[in-house]
């Protein structure tokens, strides 16, 4: 058993497509859409890990876009794991130059990992993680 993907509702989900692609180099898929004017589209990342980016009409604004209390029921990140800690320093400033809230800078965790948490266009948090060395 695995995850296959996970699942994403966006107001515009070609801008936050272009960020998925752009700041991880993943490969966006095509764009499904039915009579309700569901709209849905796969990004896949280099190890197969899947985003289905959603957008339909009147779906809802999220509830905490300003991140002020970042805890809350229902998904709270999207961690995606690079190979460096240059690299997480690097992602963290291409994100800040995408327009992105860096809503913690890198920094390592006493749990090993080497992380920021930056947020996609919908506010969205996503880490930026290398993981500690003994699981590598």
């Amino acid at each position: 058993m695995h995850i296959h993907h996970i699942a994403f509702f966006s107001k515009d989900i070609s801008r936050l497509k272009d960020f998925y692609v752009d700041l991880f180099q993943a490969q966006a898929g095509e764009m499904y859409q039915d009579e309700r004017d569901f709209r849905s589209l796969m990004v896949r990342f280099e190890n197969d890990t899947v985003l289905e980016l959603m957008q339909m009409p009147d779906v809802l604004a999220r509830a905490t876009p300003d991140h002020d209390d970042i805890h809350h029921v229902g998904m709270h990140h999207l961690a995606i794991a690079v190979a460096s800690d240059d690299d997480v320093l690097a992602l963290t400033r291409k994100a800040s130059g995408l327009g992105s809230a860096v809503i913690k800078p890198p920094e390592l965790t006493g749990d090993g990992f080497f992380e920021s948490m930056v947020t996609d266009p919908d506010g969205n948090l996503v880490e930026i993680c290398r993981a500690p060395l003994s699981e590598q």
